[in-house]
């Protein structure tokens, strides 16, 4: 049966094991390296027919305006070039009169900020390149845009000079270097030729639907992974089966990365894999090759909770209380407590906060400067509090000594104002299963100018954190790295063995990684890829689906060594119940335990 999140003890028999025969699951896949068609295959990064323009560019699937389609292709700033996105030229004459259309896209989580302006931009060239003051640009997004919107930009028409043999296309994010913020997305491209009757031109791939393939090595090419610089999938050595993973040394790291899933505080993960240098091309320098485990903020947080209650009903020149009851979810440790302003274009007027509260259980006030009388004002100028706006839409600010006004407590409150989000945080620790009681007091005047009028609304609101976030285990030395110099043409086993800390909990990775240092030549090949959490799965689950069955027990007998082997080949390392290097009678009658069938 499926045990989740038991913690892991110790057991004593004679001696100190390190750790008890209790639950082992395999959470990584394609650990082999098998799958996937490597280099040459279709890249879902790269959009098929578009020449990418500086760095930072790809085919993505954060976004999509095409029915039924899911990618579109999305840019952000680099520190190299001043400009990019992508293009796409075709075959044109003199005299020929075109236009061109895009629509473009910032997402409010990542939008587009800073001197970033896009658009589009349509342009004719000749033998030699473009040719000068022969172009229409729009740039329609910038930081004042409105995000989670599809805006149209509209190039042309505009008519081709003598000498042309080609128009381009080019969907365009322009900036000052190092002065530029967020993403932005396009999709829907046309292109026409202008006459009595428009014409549409051959734009290839408009919707920006169909990957392209390359000659670089392809981050997806190995199923389950996601390569990044200089890596590739290769049959010239394997550990397990026909592939491996190859890594050379043309950038400063190159590697392998699989997120694999959640732990929490207690859960203990054991990683595996094997590397080799050969002695055909070996590293040199201070080159390293490992497996790090990295962590990330969980992606299982729930949504936040908020009461945004006061609106333009709201009584005037009165503090109107707004609150939240809850209960901390499970693995949540911290939480964000917001008094927040929602105001839009047809907001006016500003709420005052004051006396701000979140209790546990019903204990004392955990917030620092509850009623915001420490800080010098100005940008995070509230003592103990973050501030957040939308510069020049709307602001969020310490305020004092207002003549005619009485603040609820002290002499000072937070005012928020303007046709956007605005407010400040602070962050608390919390336990899961306790009750949380986050309380405000609201205020908007009377008087002219002041009244909260329109669709704005201000309130409380709580964001979850899953726990503090550990510190990577990256590569260094053993046991988890190899160096330039290790013994060539002979698979080095390298393994990481973790257990979660108290108050922690994160999202996990799986990453071979080879840090080129100083070397200046050399490759390594990386295979037989495990994860196995010790305390998800009451038995042996070889292939990660919560269940034990025949598919577990036929890679249970290729696994079996019977007593006494000292090197466990591959995926075996789930069956080795007893963490003695073989797997034996003992793992069998506890593989065999926990033999229940597929999960329903």
């Amino acid at each position: 049966m499926i045990q989740r999140r038991w913690f892991v003890l110790a057991l004593a028999v004679g001696l100190v094991l390190p750790w008890s025969a209790l639950a082992r699951q395999n959470i990584v896949s394609n650990g082999s390296l098998e799958v996937g068609a490597g280099q040459g295959a279709p890249n879902p990064f790269i959009a098929a027919s578009w020449t990418e323009l500086g760095e930072n560019v790809e085919r993505s699937l954060e976004a999509n305006r095409t029915p039924g389609g899911e990618a579109a292709l999305k840019a952000f700033g680099d520190s190299v070039n001043p400009a990019t996105g992508g293009y796409q030229e075709l075959a044109a004459a003199p005299g020929d009169t075109v236009s061109a259309s895009v629509w473009l896209y910032t997402r409010a989580g990542d939008k587009l900020g800073g001197t970033g302006q896009a658009g589009l931009r349509v342009e004719f060239c000749n033998v030699f390149g473009p040719i000068s003051g022969a172009f229409s640009e729009a740039l329609v997004l910038d930081a004042g845009s409105e995000a989670d919107t599809w805006i149209q930009a509209s190039a042309g028409p505009i008519t081709a000079p003598s000498g042309t043999t080609k128009v381009r296309v080019t969907c365009v994010l322009r900036y000052t270097i190092n002065s530029v913020s967020g993403a932005v997305f396009w999709d829907d491209a046309t292109l026409t030729l202008e006459g009595a009757e428009p014409t549409p031109l051959p734009l290839l791939n408009p919707d920006f639907e169909t990957p392209g393939i390359s000659d670089d090595p392809n981050p997806q090419g190995i199923e389950g992974w996601t390569g990044f610089n200089d890596q590739q999938k290769s049959d010239e050595a394997a550990f397990h089966g026909t592939f491996s993973v190859k890594f050379g040394i043309t950038e400063p790291y190159s590697g392998l990365v699989q997120e694999m899933g959640d732990l929490v505080a207690g859960d203990r993960i054991v990683l595996k894999a094997r590397a080799m240098i050969p002695s055909s091309d070996p590293l040199d320098g201070n080159a390293m090759v490992g497996i790090k485990l990295e962590f990330s903020s969980s992606a299982t947080v729930p949504p936040p909770e908020e009461n945004l209650a006061f609106d333009e009903n709201a009584t005037t020149n009165a503090w109107v209380p707004v609150s939240i009851n809850t209960v901390v979810p499970t693995a949540m440790t911290k939480a964000r407590i917001v008094m927040i302003y929602v105001g839009d274009s047809g907001t006016t007027g500003a709420v005052r906060f004051d006396s701000a509260s979140a209790t546990r259980n019903g204990g004392s006030n955990m917030l620092l400067n509850p009623s915001f009388e420490f800080g010098d004002g100005g940008v995070n100028g509230i003592a103990d509090w973050s501030e957040f706006n939308t510069p020049g839409t709307s602001s969020a600010q310490k305020s004092c000594f207002v003549p005619g006004f009485t603040p609820l407590d002290g002499n000072c409150t937070m005012k928020a104002t303007g046709q956007a989000v605005a407010g400040i945080y602070q962050e608390i620790d919390v336990v899961p299963g306790e009750t949380l009681d986050v309380n405000a007091y609201l205020f908007t005047g009377g008087s002219a100018g002041e009244p909260l009028e329109g669709t704005g609304k201000a309130g409380v609101k709580v964001e979850w954190a899953a726990g503090n976030v550990p510190g990577n285990v990256d590569i260094g030395g053993p046991p988890n790295t190899i160096l330039a110099g290790a013994a060539t043409d002979v698979w080095h086993e390298l393994y990481i063995d973790y257990t979660m800390p108290a108050g922690s909990a994160a999202r996990v990775k799986f990453t071979n990684i080879i840090a080129k240092g100083s070397a200046t030549q050399g490759v390594a090949y990386m295979d037989g890829c495990e994860a196995v959490v010790v305390n998800f799965y009451d038995g042996a689950d070889a292939d990660g689906d919560d269940d034990a069955d025949l598919a577990d027990f036929a890679l249970f007998q290729e696994c079996y060594t019977g007593s006494g082997a000292t090197t466990l080949g591959w995926p075996c390392l789930v069956f080795d119940s007893m963490e003695d290097d073989d797997v034996d009678v003992a793992d069998y009658l506890f593989f065999e335990g926990g033999l229940i069938g597929p999960v329903p």
